[in-house]
């Protein structure tokens, strides 16, 4: 199954997070620039965003084209961070619905978790529901290296669920650039398969200012549905452990001090068909 990857917004999060450490009482409460929500008190006074947008890419061997739709935010407070996103998906001629909610929570000056979990409503190719858990670990003398370690679980809406094992780590260089690099390994079921993808990342920007990314994936993918049932073909069209690689660009820039834009290309290759696309959306800080 194909994720989105969140190179890009893992730099976000961790900049946001830092802000909401060292909140004070002059911290402008989340809501209080959007109308009629300046009187709400809701106990997280960090930063956070709402950001809504969409997607569209072209895929060759006769696949239809994928369109996508998507609101995400993130609120903040204290130690914690909550994020939320809801998707509308177009894909392989069937669309669906997924939502997510996740919790980052600062457990000390070296360390925090993350946990998050979702499901869905139609879209053969969707998860029916999806969990992941990592734990993280600022290390060196300035903390600026980050070493993340974690497990997640699909089950699919056919016979398929899969565990994930992730190991990766980010070093911070001193502004503006963040160097990532990362394995997955996915054992998956039915077929026993254990695929293994590896990527890394180039992150430079400021908060505020702009983050530009550079992200390459490459390995083996071990399971995926690409086409429903038919009166001819009464099955799922299902690959299994197959090459692939993927090559994201992402821009995310401030227009103004509390809102921006982000844009996102994206080139996927695996045997069954290539894929070129991009994402817009609009975002607002608060």
């Amino acid at each position: 199954m194909n994720g989105t990857p969140l190179t890009l917004f893992s730099v976000v999060l961790v900049c946001a997070l830092a802000g909401a450490q060292t909140s004070t009482s002059n911290t402008v409460a989340p809501g209080s620039s959007l109308p009629g929500l300046g009187g709400i008190t809701i106990g997280l006074d960090g930063p956070g965003y709402i950001e809504a947008g969409g997607s569209h890419s072209a895929l060759t061997g006769g696949n239809s084209n994928w369109n996508d739709f998507y609101l995400r935010g993130m609120l903040s407070g204290g130690r914690n961070s909550f994020t939320g996103e809801l998707n509308h998906e177009s894909r392989f001629g069937d669309n669906g619905w997924f939502g997510g909610v996740g919790l980052t929570r600062t457990l000390s000056e070296d360390w925090y978790a993350q946990i998050s979990a979702g499901a869905s409503a139609g879209g053969f190719f969707l998860p029916r529901y999806r969990t992941d858990a990592l734990m993280n670990r600022k290390l060196l003398s300035n903390r600026q290296l980050v070493a993340t370690f974690g497990f997640g679980f699909d089950q699919s809406r056919t016979l398929n669920h899969d565990e994930r094992f992730l190991i990766q780590g980010a070093y911070y260089f001193q502004h503006p650039f963040v160097l990532q690099g990362g394995v997955v390994w996915t054992h998956a079921n039915p077929g026993n398969i254990l695929a293994l993808t590896q990527f890394v990342a180039l992150n430079e920007g400021h908060d505020k200012e702009h983050f530009l990314s550079l992200r390459y994936a490459w390995g083996r993918e071990g399971y995926e549905v690409i086409g429903a049932p038919t009166t001819l073909v009464p099955a799922y069209n299902v690959l299994f452990n197959f090459p692939e690689h993927d090559i994201t660009g992402t821009l995310r820039q401030w227009i103004g001090p509390a809102w921006g834009v982000q844009f996102v290309m994206e080139q996927h290759q695996e045997p069954a068909y290539h894929r070129m696309g991009g994402t817009a959306g609009v975002f607002l800080d608060f």
